[in-house]
């Protein structure tokens, strides 16, 4: 027994060493595993990082070619603006001109067109008065009617 004490003694070095190599290789392993995990989630992070810088640039330059067409938009707006203001100051005194001129052509044609409103009226009148069908009792018409076929039948 006292031979297995030493040489177990020299065997507990031995498996302690083992062990100790096998901690220091799976503290090496874990150590490698979170080094490799960690490069992953950079990796990972930078890629998102990207993506989203990536989506704020497109983002950022849809919204100034907005801006610019909206500045592109009201610029022409304005211009347009200012060039109806310039005919309409040029139209102003032209509007006077054709007002007054407006104004004497219809004192002029008003006593025309009352003449001959009158005139139509009288005429409408006399036309109406002529072709008016008088109301006649039924022996009247019938002996009209006689006298009308006889003369043709005569003629």
């Amino acid at each position: 027994p006292k031979s297995h004490k030493s040489s177990g003694s020299y065997g507990d070095s031995v498996v302690v060493e083992e062990f100790q190599r096998t901690v220091k290789e799976e503290v090496a392993l874990e150590k490698a595993k979170r080094q490799t995990k960690k490069k992953k989630k950079k990796k990972k992070k930078t890629q998102i990082n990207r993506h989203k810088s990536f989506k704020n640039q497109s983002l950022t330059r849809r919204i100034l070619k907005y801006r610019v067409s909206g500045e592109k938009i009201r610029a022409k707006a304005h211009r347009l603006f200012q060039t109806v203001e310039e005919k309409n100051e040029r139209l102003q005194p032209q509007r006077g001109f054709f007002k007054k001129k407006l104004l004497r052509l219809r004192s002029r044609s008003s006593p025309v067109y009352k003449k001959t409103t009158v005139q139509y009226l009288e005429a409408e009148e006399k036309i109406n008065s002529e072709l008016r069908i008088w109301h006649c009792h039924e022996l009247c018409c019938r002996l009209q009617a006689q006298v009308i076929q006889c003369s043709r039948e005569n003629t």
